[in-house]
């Protein structure tokens, strides 16, 4: 009651509470209960944040934390921070008789440390830092403190022990280089009595702890699998990105992540999905949804069908048989009930990127999407949104924005560090690296590529990094549109850099297609777009074997554009289609206007072979999936975004054989993981392409596949129970055939 006042309340009231409810009045006094000025004289407090002021801060000193502390049973108080055990010393001999015990333990608590002050109260043992302590320091000391603690030492003794690891282990990478410290003084113990937290063990019980830089905590399995897993070389740094995102989601359901292309959103929205998931922030799922693809709303509520499915089931509620708003309302139930942090990521298509760019998103399925979002204010649901751009168009004022800056040079060495090591390649100089990691503009893809090249170059002397990095810059000419796409300038040129020494004329022209995969590729696709047995053949892929075709993708992974899986697969960054499109323009130009009929158009012959090369493989996926291997479907989920590209593609340009084949791969993926209205909506999709609504009958010249369509509006018919519709469907096809 006393603290909805917030420090208002009348004096003489707050006395007169005091004696009816039996509390010190002067642990609630205005200027103790919201302090932001610290009390005349030396006083040690902790700084806790408080929204409710304009300084966002709340002082609490030792006494007040103490009390605390000890009211509620906590034994033991663990600071680990700078100087939380500091003391200044005295300008001036204090006033009174040296020798009374009363005025020195005053002197103690006006010019004592914060710890002492807890320990006033009643605690049985604090621990504190002295002098400033280094991170990698406090780290290992704590986690050698609570090993400790946990085999049944008391705080002294865990504390003792603690010190004497940091003693006798006395280096320290602080930032760049090994450095010898002896820092084992720093950690102070003030123990009025041993105390065990933990019975005492002895031999049976060896716990270690070990602490690595760049490692993650586990994750929950309430993650979603399509989460981005942590980078290779460790995730580092945006501790400032991770605390503004948790903060933002204190008071804000929608937040919007934006950065340049690279700059490590994905990798930080998935390290702070985990923490949070970890840590309690959020009691609910992860989910993570990519609108790199075209998908309006109905497509989106899909995912809570595929979470949250089997769950309702138990309540006779099937997600199939509901309708467009009757998903949408249950959406906003379920939402209401179960807390979930929701990541839509890539986002800036969804409005035309660049901008300008004509979207695939009608304006009214845009309002769907950001019409939900609002909606879901009320819910417990949480949306973190990733861009490249603020959406300030699309989006208006609705989200909470955070923008991520570039990594500071502590984290660029720490990153550069790792993939170094990685590489056998053990960074020592760190001062010859750092004209490189400056022109990296603090982009994590950037210093990944460049770094790679200059350890593939044997580049280490600070003259040979110097002439790197002003090749580096005079390739930058050729990217001035950089800022609009989304991205730096240094990106761009050190992708061409590498691309250029690595890979030869002809390899470059080859892996020009790769403009056509939607973030994951398949050797094996490749391998068919040059299959030498049909008239489609790509002749730059031609004749390409799948050993040679993983020998070529390898050394495009390590000058950075693709990441391999293994078995032939690769992951293409979301931040390097625009290179791959500069490429394909150069090497596979479109038919000029006015050119003449027999002049080949390069740009239409690749499309084509690679709208044949993935129905092919989608019809393989499937008749493996038929024959009951069912890993097909894990094949074929990878090889969704591609497959349904190869089928817009195939309508665009009227190719109705790879239409057929595209949904033929399509099929089991969406039946077999209950996506059936989203097949539905592919199926209706193309039935203007072979048939004449009007009669059910095939368009002139479609005849061939007209059959198999409407085999798949029967078996969609029976699915959904409608019986009339799939015997007529089935008599129309009867006296067709006939």
């Amino acid at each position: 009651l006393v603290k909805q006042w917030q420090g208002k309340i009348d004096e003489e009231i707050l006395k007169a509470l005091a004696e009816i409810l039996d509390f010190d009045p002067q642990r609630f006094s205005p200027t103790s209960l919201y302090p932001h000025q610290p009390a005349p004289g030396a006083h040690g407090y902790l700084v806790f944040e408080n929204p409710q002021h304009e300084s966002n801060s709340r002082l609490v000193d030792g006494a007040e934390l103490g009390q605390l502390l000890a009211n509620c049973g906590v034994p033991l108080l663990l600071l680990n921070a700078c100087r939380s055990a500091h003391a200044e010393a005295a300008d001036q001999p204090p006033v009174g008789d040296q020798n009374d015990s009363d005025n020195v333990h005053s002197q103690v608590r006006v010019f004592g440390s914060l710890a002492q002050q807890v320990m006033d109260q009643g605690l049985a043992g604090v621990l504190a830092m002295r002098y400033n302590v280094y991170v990698v320091t406090a780290a290992q000391f704590v986690a050698d403190l609570y090993a400790e603690l946990v085999r049944g030492c008391t705080l002294g003794q865990a504390a003792t022990l603690g010190r004497k690891r940091l003693q006798s282990n006395p280096l320290r990478t602080i930032a760049y280089e090994p450095v010898p410290l002896q820092d084992w003084v720093v950690p102070i113990m003030y123990e009025a009595e041993p105390i065990r937290l933990f019975p005492e063990t002895r031999g049976e019980f060896d716990l270690q702890i070990h602490v690595t830089v760049g490692q993650t905590a586990t994750t929950p399995r309430s993650l979603d699998a399509m989460l981005p897993k942590p980078p290779d070389s460790g995730f580092f740094g945006r501790d400032e990105t991770l605390l503004a995102l948790d903060r933002a989601f204190d008071h804000h359901h929608v937040v919007l992540l934006h950065a340049y292309a690279g700059s490590g959103k994905t990798a930080a929205a998935a390290e702070f999905a985990r923490w949070y998931a970890v840590t309690g922030g959020i009691q609910g799922p992860v989910i993570f949804t990519s609108f790199e693809q075209y998908q309006p709303l109905k497509e989106v509520l899909n995912r809570l069908g595929q979470v949250f499915g089997p769950i309702l089931e138990q309540d006779d509620i099937h997600w199939q048989t509901l309708d467009e708003p009757g998903r949408r309302a249950l959406a906003l139930q379920v939402w209401a009930q179960v807390p979930v942090l929701w990541i839509w990521d890539n986002v800036e298509p969804v409005a035309g990127f660049p901008a300008g760019t004509p979207s695939a998103w009608k304006p009214a399925e845009q309002r769907e999407l950001v019409d939900f979002l609002r909606d879901c204010l009320t819910t417990k649901a949480r949306f973190l949104l990733i861009s490249r751009r603020d959406e300030q168009g699309w989006l208006q004022d609705l989200p909470r924005r955070i923008a991520i800056g570039p990594m500071p040079m502590q984290e660029r060495l720490h990153l550069a560090r790792a993939l170094a090591e990685k590489r056998g390649r053990p960074i020592t100089a760190v001062d010859d690296w750092r004209p490189l990691l400056r022109y990296t503009e603090g982009n994590p893809l950037t210093i990944t590529v460049v770094v790679a090249q200059a350890l593939r170059d044997g580049l280490h002397t600070r003259e040979q990094i110097g002439a790197f990095v002003e090749q580096l810059r005079r390739g930058e000419v050729n990217f001035d549109d950089a800022q609009s796409e989304g991205r730096t300038r240094s990106l761009g040129a050190s992708l061409a850099y590498g691309f250029e020494r690595a890979l030869t004329e002809f390899e470059r022209r080859q892996l020009a297609v790769l403009y056509f995969f939607q973030g994951f590729l398949n050797v094996d696709a490749l391998e068919r777009m040059g299959n030498p047995k049909v008239d489609w053949s790509l002749p730059e892929l031609r004749g390409l074997t799948r050993e040679e075709g993983i020998e070529l993708l390898d050394r495009a992974a390590d000058v950075g554009l693709l990441t391999a899986l293994g078995s032939g697969f690769y992951r293409i960054h979301p931040a390097l289609p625009w290179f791959f499109k500069r490429l394909f323009d150069q090497y596979f130009p479109s038919c000029p206007a006015g050119a003449r009929k027999s002049e080949m158009n390069l740009q239409r012959a690749a499309t084509q072979a690679f709208v044949e090369a993935m129905g092919g493989l989608g019809t393989a996926y499937y008749g493996e999936y038929n024959d009951g291997i069912r890993k097909a479907i894990n094949y074929l989920g990878a090889e969704e975004a591609n497959l349904l590209h190869a089928r817009r593609l195939a309508r665009l340009h009227g190719w109705e054989d790879g239409v057929v084949k595209t949904m033929t791969g399509l099929r089991p993926l969406y039946e077999g993981t209950g996506r059936g209205l989203e097949w539905q909506r592919l199926v209706e999709d193309i039935l203007p392409d072979f048939i004449d609504l009007a009669t059910d009958h095939p368009l002139p010249g479609r005849e061939d596949n007209w059959g198999t369509v409407t085999n798949i509006r029967v078996r969609l018919a029976m699915e959904m129970c409608n019986w009339p519709e799939a015997e007529r469907l089935q008599r129309v096809q009867g006296v067709r055939e006939r």
